[in-house]
């Protein structure tokens, strides 16, 4: 018999190590590749959040702004201020459907606005039971409208009380003086002027605040700063608000009358040949408007600017997540300058990406 001889070869220790090295390579590209594309997601996602939450934010507050004063007659002697929403103009303090609350009245911004406003809450079923006023022809003279039950308890729940004004239909402000399970009274001779049939809603009148709240984790939840409305948050990331206004008859400098004529006031001197020419510089930014005749009744328009950013800052795409530079100056709005600002870090401030969002907005019922 013969003997075979067996032929075995396998790896050199040279050949094993180059296996293992291009095996590293390929494994390092692919999870480089993977960490990568996963940041660039995460990235894109809060892109998309932030774009989102500068126009949610936006809408609300133009939503709002357009209904403040929603028919509340600021102007009759006998209303009454609901919440906060009035100015002391010399030594008398008066109600008004819009406040504006500029972060410095006599210069530059070195933080948000805020801004105030009345309006209207009315959940369903807060309508009349009862109607009230007659009829063009034959006219009662009430100081009592009936509700059910159950809505005089919801009303109270939203901050009914005595001395609060309502909204009947959205046309007639009364002041309450006395609240029953099913009515709401007005007073001796304080009637309800015009014919309102059963069914027409009635609202609860408050004072709401928009503002920026920053480094509050108790309020938003976290350091990032939010948009609050009556200290309710609303919207993460945002960081400043701006808020400019274009009024008739607060500034009676020539070419302007000196009554409010309809047209919104030539501040910056534009108009010509007698022919009313409406632009940016027409708004006005600082002002207290709590001296005559720039008082906050003369508001027509308001500019709301909102700059809005990520919760949480980029990672970089690199390997070792690096910060970059993803705004690379302070984002100014109206006359804020963030580089002004006590607490402005630029290195910290650079590493997140933000959103300028400007939208021009008139109020339908002041």
């Amino acid at each position: 018999m013969s003997k075979l001889k067996s032929n075995q070869q396998g790896f050199t220790l040279v050949e094993l190590m180059a296996a293992v090295l291009i095996t590293v390579v390929i494994v390092t590209a692919t999870m480089t590749t993977v960490v990568t594309s996963n940041r660039a997601n995460i990235v894109n996602t809060q892109v998309a959040d932030t774009q989102q939450n500068v126009r949610l934010a936006i809408d609300l507050i133009g939503r709002d702004i357009k209904l403040a004063g929603y028919n509340y007659n600021a102007t009759d002697p006998s209303t009454r201020s609901v919440g906060a929403c009035n100015a002391t103009i010399g030594a008398i303090v008066k109600p008004v459907g819009l406040l504006p609350q500029d972060q410095t009245p006599t210069g530059a911004d070195t933080g948000p606005d805020a801004v105030s406003m009345v309006l209207p809450v009315n959940t369903a079923g807060w309508t009349l039971t009862a109607a009230v006023g007659g009829t063009p022809n034959n006219r009662t003279y009430d100081n009592v409208i009936s509700l059910s039950g159950a809505a005089i308890t919801e009303m109270v729940a939203q901050g009914l009380v005595v001395g609060s004004t309502i909204s009947i239909g959205g046309a007639l402000s009364k002041t309450v003086q006395v609240v029953n399970a099913t009515s709401l009274g007005f007073g001796t001779g304080n009637f309800v002027d015009g014919q309102f049939p059963i069914g027409t809603p009635v609202y609860v009148m408050q004072c709401v605040r928009y503002q920026v709240v920053a480094n509050t984790p108790a309020t938003c939840g976290s350091n990032t700063p939010c948009l609050v409305r009556n200290n309710v948050p609303l919207v993460d990331g945002v960081e400043d608000l701006q808020v400019t206004y274009a009024c008739d008859g607060c500034n009676q400098a020539a070419p302007n009358p000196l009554f409010p004529d309809g047209v919104v006031d030539d501040h910056d001197a534009s108009s010509s040949s007698g022919f009313p020419t409406f632009t940016q510089g027409d708004f006005v930014s600082n002002s207290a408007w709590a001296i005559t005749p720039w008082t906050p009744d003369k508001i027509r328009m308001a500019q709301v600017s909102l700059v809005v950013r990520p919760v949480n800052a980029d990672d970089g795409l690199d390997e070792k997540g690096s910060k970059a530079v993803n705004t690379t100056g302070p984002v100014i709005v109206g006359d804020h300058n963030p580089s002004t600002d006590s607490t402005y870090d630029a290195s910290v401030y650079q590493q997140q990406r933000r959103r300028v969002m400007i939208r021009t907005i008139q109020p339908r019922n002041l």
